[in-house]
């Protein structure tokens, strides 16, 4: 019995030490994109800087199964759907993107995607989180900026900054928290339960449908309307 346990612990150990080992990182070879779709389960960091570059890091057979491709302006990253494994309940790939200039970042499913960088000199941004998944930003200078989340995601603005104009969307149970990020004329919808913590600075367009909540800081000109249990409400 000794020689079986001792057997089947040391089958475990040189499993683990091959799974291990299998780790790799791979650079794609893409570029010439402003957008981002990301589709795959584990961590995204995306840089701004001078040069594209593209690295997954993962177990070698988790790697190789993601397909990163360029579809007009925007980089797709997915998993292969022609066969499916138990394993790929477990499928985890960390991709670190950097790119010149960000203008779209969506992710899609249980992800987390983190820009590292402040984005700045850029007309229109675009947000989305579809699913479970989180995104979260530094600075952001722009003229217009655009947020959708559907399902329970949540969207971050963690740094400060300003835009022109800027449309808020959430349905479903999805969060957006943007306290010190000023959107001069704001538009804000919320479909179900989700909450929105927003910075108005000129005019603030509120709707409620459901159980949500929309708080907001500064003082600007409101227009709101809330049907539901759903409140519109100021945090000053």
């Amino acid at each position: 019995m000794k020689k079986v346990l001792l057997f089947l612990l040391s089958a475990f150990i040189i499993t683990g030490n091959v799974l291990a080992a299998s780790a790799i990182k791979d650079k794609r070879n893409v570029k010439g994109f402003t957008r981002i779709s990301y589709g795959v389960s584990g961590n995204l960091t995306v840089r701004i800087g001078p040069e594209f570059s593209v690295v997954l890091e993962g177990e070698e057979d988790d790697v190789e199964r993601v397909i990163t491709e360029v579809t007009g302006d925007r980089l797709v990253i997915k998993r292969e759907t022609f066969r499916f494994r138990f394993s790929d309940l477990d499928e985890r790939v960390d991709v670190y993107i950097t790119l010149p200039e960000l203008e779209g970042l969506g992710v899609s499913g249980s992800g987390r995607a983190e820009i590292v960088d402040d984005i700045k000199d850029i007309d229109d941004l675009s947000l989305s989180v579809s699913g479970s998944g989180k995104l979260t930003t530094a600075g952001i200078e722009v003229d217009d900026l655009d947020c959708g989340i559907s399902g329970s995601g949540n969207i971050l603005i963690q740094g400060e900054g300003s835009a022109d104009r800027g449309d808020i969307s959430i349905s479903g149970s999805g969060n957006y928290t943007g306290r010190d990020f000023e959107i001069d004329h704001l538009d804000v919808s919320v479909s179900g339960s989700g909450s929105c913590f927003c910075k108005a600075g000129d005019s603030l367009t509120a709707r409620i449908s459901g159980s949500g909540n929309i708080t907001y800081r500064g003082n600007p000109r409101i227009d709101s309307r809330a049907s539901g249990s759903g409140h519109i409400r100021s945090a000053d």
